[in-house]
């Protein structure tokens, strides 16, 4: 039975890991229809108000993962912060170095269609984040690289 269900939650990050890629730079409305068409499991949350950031934030079904698109004043998704509970981490790390650059252990570049990204990974306690954003710091490193 777990080991059904810890299945069950790989494919689920895996899918969703792969179609994250391509929200930095999208619209918030954008966002909300790429959300709607390829994540039925997550659902808009409007139920906080933060008067400094201006940010979708989305659950999954389970209330497992937490997903937060942060945007600028014209409302394009400028990074974005996935919080999973902590009994996720290996998965998410596997998935992290497969298909992306490790640099540390806690720092990967992935190149999209948006340029470099970075995904920096912080645990916490009771949770870790892994914040995607662009990574112009590091972009002479990957240029210097090719």
């Amino acid at each position: 039975m777990f080991r059904s269900l810890s299945t069950v939650l790989l494919l689920m990050l895996f899918s969703f890991q792969g179609t994250a890629q391509e929200f930095v730079g999208l619209t918030a409305e954008e966002i909300k229809q790429r959300m709607r068409a390829e994540r039925k499991d997550f659902h808009l949350d409007e139920t906080t108000v933060n008067r400094v950031y201006r940010y979708l934030k989305y659950v999954d079904d389970l209330e497992t993962r937490t997903i937060l698109y942060f945007l600028s004043d014209e409302d394009v998704c400028t990074f974005y912060k996935e919080i999973y509970e902590n009994d996720q981490l290996n998965p998410v790390k596997e998935h992290l170095d497969t298909t992306c650059r490790k640099i540390a252990d806690t720092l990967w570049l992935k190149e999209t269609p948006h340029g470099t990204m970075e995904k920096v990974l912080v645990r916490r306690d009771w949770f870790f984040t892994v914040t995607t954003r662009p990574a112009r710091w590091h972009e002479a490193e990957v240029k210097k690289e090719k």
